[in-house]
């Protein structure tokens, strides 16, 4: 009997493309998670090969998990043939909360006491990444099924993503002009509240909050304060009187009853 030699053979991305980017029109799924490989794969010209030979999608769900994986058309058109697809957009906003939680790790915490609390760390932003993925996903699937299902979710993470920007813009430039603010007890909750659980329940690096610069201390609060407002549907047209009532119901257990002076 002849033993089979197991031959290492490394090849390039191309022919690795050539290879195995057949698969993804092959082979069935309930859930799609493209998290990597080429923008466009499934583009304008082949996404008719997503279907099957009775013109059902292969798929029931895509998470779009790499970048631009499909083309703005490639998405509209399996859409209309009923795949739920969570676009870039809203699949991929984790990775940038995430990179901000770095940054707030690397002013707050010496590399000793980072390394000898990262599993730690990195569970408490793991728990704030899936609340948020979660708050992103739900409110997608709301908006959808209270449109009766005539907008499509691409579309409806679009709109998300204007709203949230909007308000993140508008929040960021109040706390430019009212950085007086952040000092206040209302503020600090919300702030807290943006935090690793570590940071904000140890009495030790709580006392740190206060040297973040300015500027990041108005974009914690505007960041915070513009996805809860639009995770929890608050489209009011008073900003300051939303601003108040929103921050006490998310925020406060006993709060100021006015905003001093703005």
């Amino acid at each position: 009997m002849t033993k089979e030699r197991l031959v290492d053979e490394w090849i390039s991305p191309d022919e690795f493309y050539r290879e195995y980017g057949q698969l993804v029109f092959t082979v069935d799924t309930d859930l799609f998670i493209p998290a990597g490989g080429r923008p466009e794969t499934i583009n304008n010209d082949n996404w008719e090969r997503f279907l099957d030979e009775n013109g059902t999608p292969t798929t029931r769900a895509i998470v779009e998990g790499a970048n631009s994986f499909l083309t703005p058309l490639a998405r509209i058109e399996l859409q209309k043939r009923g795949v739920v697809i969570m676009r870039d957009a809203s699949a991929n906003k984790c990775g940038v909360i995430s990179s901000s939680y770095e940054i707030i790790a690397n002013l707050l915490l010496s590399d000793k006491e980072f390394m000898a609390n990262k599993d730690r760390y990195v569970a408490d932003v793991i728990d704030i990444l899936e609340h948020r993925a979660q708050d992103e996903a739900r409110l997608i699937l709301r908006r959808h099924k209270e449109q009766g299902a005539t907008m499509l979710y691409t579309d409806i993470s679009d709109e998300i993503s204007r709203e949230i920007n909007t308000h993140y813009a508008q929040l960021f430039t109040f706390f430019q002009k009212h950085a007086h603010l952040c000092g206040k007890p209302l503020f600090k909750k919300a702030i807290l509240a943006h935090l690793p659980k570590m940071l904000r329940t140890e009495e030790r690096y709580r006392r740190r909050i206060k040297r973040l610069p300015e500027k990041y201390l108005f974009a914690i609060l505007a960041s915070e304060i513009a996805s809860s407002m639009v995770y929890r549907e608050n489209r009011e047209a008073d900003f300051l009187g939303v601003l108040q009532s929103h921050l006490q119901r998310s925020f406060g257990d006993q709060v100021e009853r006015n905003i001093n002076n703005i």
